[in-house]
């Protein structure tokens, strides 16, 4: 599990104290952008609206004119004049004036300049706003149609009305055409008026041709729109959003029922944010404001609370990896000052009463090891006693003397009390007074001793494998009556030392080793021998609690001990 100090637990909730702001800012700032959209939509449709009232009025009226006129009795005059023969010049004369000026009055009762034709083809004559005007039966017969339609030439919106009015072959049996027209730059005019200022714009667009009739400013941009909502399914009345240029654009459309075209109005959505992109900018400073306040509290806190805390706590650890001379520098002059004095004070104390527990200790370590050194020589010597008793009820001379050489030898090794550790060179040369002693008395016993020679300059403490090497004798080779064979050996493994005593005697079984190793482990007692306790015990005291002694069964069903120390 993964423990946060103070300092970042700050850290943390300083962020969720900013998050849920920026969360709820940009939360609303969206809500903001989205109201304003839609306010700006709706915006543009009510003037769109408008914008398309005023045309379809204007083109509706020019309809109108054009049928109203068919029905005047001037124009139905006009018609017949083949039919007075009586002052014929004169009643054509005054019937074309009278025509002309009605033209001309209908002309401009409309805001769009407009023009205003009519045909008579009986008579093969036409007659304009001003006076009579050319014929042309191949022109009528081509464009003459009862719906406005629109000339890329001429940029002029054209109508033609008949009267009568038949469901086929409209041209042929008309007695009377009228044809009304207006150009595009009224529509041109109108847009200009219409948008003001800014940088959106307005067009009117014919989705049969993809024809834009633009304001007089946005021609390109208008192109580009239109060309987007080519693709579009079209209805009556509209929005959408389109890309340009890498430029977002709000987009409403309104279809003229007049002309069947669509008016098309755009305005960028950089001008719609524009406002809230300002806010935007208030609020991130403030933001940036307040986290420089943040980090100085941060850098506040780190320099007068963490780093002191910091270097407490690395006083502390050096103190319980064992180091009591760790102090603390003091640089702060805040309530960590006092602390810092107190720790220092705390650690000298504590420092000067290890060194006092510790020697204290090393007193008593080699008062132990004293001690346990005259538990093992006793121990010895009444074995040795014993033997040369035995031997002098024997009479047997040799062996008295072979064994008072080899006692002598080893009493003036163990009496050498100027040091506590010997190599294992010498701790040999005792081992095999020992066994010189024991050959004595067992003639059947067989030594195979294999120590390399980095090991014999080692130091060890005095009698460590003598003891050893005693109990397997005692123990694992006397009972056998053809004798027995001992094995001394010594290897070094990945930075630790091994003497190994193995016999070839009954040895123990898995339950009996482990009671084995649990008794030298445990406090000394009457019931537990002195030997392999005290040197499992010298050996950890002398080198670390890691060391001690090892039992195992060897492949002939002896006992293996092995002395290991690192």
């Amino acid at each position: 599990m993964i423990r946060m100090n103070n300092f970042t637990k700050v850290n943390i909730l300083i962020l969720i104290l900013l998050v849920p702001v920026l969360i709820l800012y940009i939360y609303s700032n969206q809500k903001n952008i989205g109201v304003m959209e839609q306010h700006i939509r709706d915006s543009q449709m009510n003037r769109l609206s408008s914008l398309h009232k005023q045309l379809d009025d204007n083109v509706k009226q020019i309809s109108m004119m054009a049928y109203v006129l068919l029905r005047d009795p001037n124009v139905k005059e006009f018609r017949d004049l083949d039919l007075y023969a009586k002052d014929a010049n004169y009643t054509a004369f005054k019937t074309e004036q009278i025509i002309s000026q009605k033209l001309n009055l209908q002309s401009v009762a409309n805001a769009f300049t407009n023009s205003i034709t009519i045909y008579a083809p009986r008579i093969q004559k036409a007659i304009g706003q001003h006076s009579l005007v050319h014929y042309n039966q191949n022109e009528i017969d081509r464009y003459a149609m009862p719906d406005w339609q629109y000339s890329q030439t001429d940029k002029q919106f054209t109508l033609y009305a008949f009267d009568p009015i038949h469901e086929h072959n409209l041209v042929a049996n008309a007695s009377l055409i009228a044809k009304v027209g207006f150009s595009a730059d009224n529509i041109v005019k109108l847009l200009d008026n219409f948008h003001g200022e800014g940088n959106g714009g307005t067009f009117l667009y014919n989705p049969a041709d993809r024809t834009v009739i633009p304001s007089g400013r946005t021609a390109k941009l208008a192109d580009g729109i239109a060309n987007e909502i080519s693709s579009w399914d079209l209805g009556n009345q509209g929005y959408e959003t389109v890309d340009i240029d890498q430029s977002n654009y709000f987009v409403n459309y309104v279809k003229s029922d007049g002309l069947a075209w669509y008016l098309v109005d755009y305005v960028p959505m950089q001008e719609i944010i524009t406002p809230i992109t300002s806010s935007n900018r208030y609020f991130f400073l403030f933001l940036g404001i307040l986290m420089c306040v943040n980090l100085l509290i941060l850098y506040i806190l780190h320099s007068n609370i963490r780093r002191p805390i910091k270097e407490l706590i690395r006083g502390v650890q050096q103190m319980k990896k064992g180091n009591y001379a760790a102090r603390i520098q003091i640089e702060s002059e805040n309530e960590f000052k006092f602390l810092f004095q107190r720790f220092n004070e705390m650690a000298g104390e504590i420092e000067n009463l290890i060194g006092k527990v510790y020697a204290e200790q090393i007193y008593s370590r080699e008062a132990t090891l004293k001690q346990l050194q005259s538990q093992i020589n006793p121990h010895f010597l009444y074995n040795c006693l014993a033997f040369i008793k035995s031997m002098a009820v024997l009479e047997e001379k040799e062996s008295i003397i072979a064994m008072s050489v080899s006692l002598s030898k080893y009493y003036r090794y163990n009496t050498r009390n100027e040091k506590q550790l010997v190599t294992i060179r010498e701790e040999m040369e005792l081992v095999n007074s020992y066994l010189k002693i024991q050959g004595l008395q067992m003639k059947r016993l067989q030594v195979i001793v294999d120590i390399p020679d980095d090991m014999l300059d080692l130091a060890i403490p005095r009698l460590l494998i003598q003891p050893i090497i005693e109990n397997a004798i005692i123990h694992g080779i006397e009972p056998h009556p053809d004798g027995g064979q001992l094995t001394i050996r010594g290897e070094r493994r990945e930075g630790e030392n091994r003497i190994i005593v193995e016999d070839d005697g009954p040895g123990l079984d898995e339950q009996g080793r482990l009671m084995l190793s649990k008794k030298i482990n445990m406090p000394l007692s009457d019931e537990i021998g002195c030997g392999l306790w005290n040197v499992h015990q010298r050996l950890r005291l002398q080198f670390s609690p890691e060391s001690g002694l090892q039992f195992e069964s060897n492949s002939s069903g002896g006992l293996r001990v092995i002395l290991y120390w690192t």
